[in-house]
């Protein structure tokens, strides 16, 4: 476990998985920081991050604030925002990567889930990272999901969050999130969710470094995947990576004979037969290096 404090003071709870040297020979290959999906712990991702530091790697998982460990109380207290968890909490998280590790920038690789990875660019620190791998990571604009999607989304979005946080204060995880959250963060993501360019039709945040961004960028999307991150938003997302050098995968469970993959399949052991692409993509960045 690390120390890490963000710029305004607050702690994240994180997890540090060493890598696995099978002999004396053998060295860090590099460090891969895990951004979690929206209210989703860190030890969702725990048997993706001992298989990749199992493979060679540094694996830091983490908490963003009002998440999990990094819950300083009852999610109706919580102050933060979404905006935060990309702004202050992934760009401290990546500081004290380098600073804590002693890794240089180069060989760190930002691996972010659903908005984990849309969230990722806000982190001014993210400029120094060279490989940002996506998956099942898009925007959230309601317009570019399959249209059976869109009643169900209207109506979280119009009535049942508005209701939620006005009534409750928070967003209960019962109502299908997983875990209840804060005021701020749902209302960010509503917000954003029915904009015409989700947050980048937000004047008060600073987008600028998905424009700026030139790393390497790996996007893996499930075709089965229609409730999250279908397509169309995965696509949107990349877009907004102007000067970004861009692999898009999007993976059919068929071509691995499952029958479902869907936004959260990937990270299941059952599934881990899937995590080769990422290990034949990472190994072949360290060829060309």
């Amino acid at each position: 476990m690390m120390n890490i404090i963000c710029a305004d003071g607050r702690q994240l709870a994180n997890t540090l998985f060493p890598h696995q040297a099978t002999d004396q020979a053998t060295k860090r290959r590099g460090v891969i920081v895990i951004n979690s999906a929206t209210g989703v712990p860190q030890g969702f991702y725990r048997h993706l991050a001992l298989h990749l530091s199992h493979n060679g790697y540094d694996v830091l998982t983490w908490d963003a604030r009002g998440i999990g460990a990094s819950q300083s109380g009852h999610a109706k207290q919580e102050t933060a925002r979404m905006r935060d968890w990309g702004q202050l909490d992934m760009d401290a998280v990546l500081r004290s990567t380098v600073s804590t590790l002693a890794v240089p920038w180069e060989q760190v690789t930002v691996l972010g889930h659903s908005s984990g990875g849309h969230l990722a660019a806000l982190a001014p620190a993210l400029q120094h990272v060279p490989r940002l791998i996506l998956l099942a990571s898009g925007t959230c604009n309601w317009r570019l999901y399959p249209r059976g999607q869109w009643p169900r989304m209207l109506f979280a979005w119009h009535l049942l969050t508005p209701l939620f946080l006005h009534g409750l204060g928070y967003f209960p995880g019962k109502a299908g999130v997983g875990h209840d959250l804060p005021r701020g963060v749902a209302w960010d993501w509503r917000n954003w969710s029915l904009a015409d360019d989700y947050l980048f039709s937000d004047k008060g945040i600073d987008t600028a470094g998905y424009t700026n961004y030139s790393g390497k960028i790996f996007s893996l999307s499930f075709a089965d995947d229609h409730g999250f991150s279908p397509p169309g938003t995965v696509r949107d997302l990349l877009d907004h990576f102007p000067r970004a050098e861009k692999l898009h995968r999007e993976i059919r469970p068929v071509e691995h004979g499952l029958k479902s993959i869907g936004h959260f399949g990937f990270f299941k052991r059952d599934n881990q037969g899937l995590w080769p692409l990422l290990d034949t993509w990472l190994s072949s960045e360290e060829t060309v290096k």
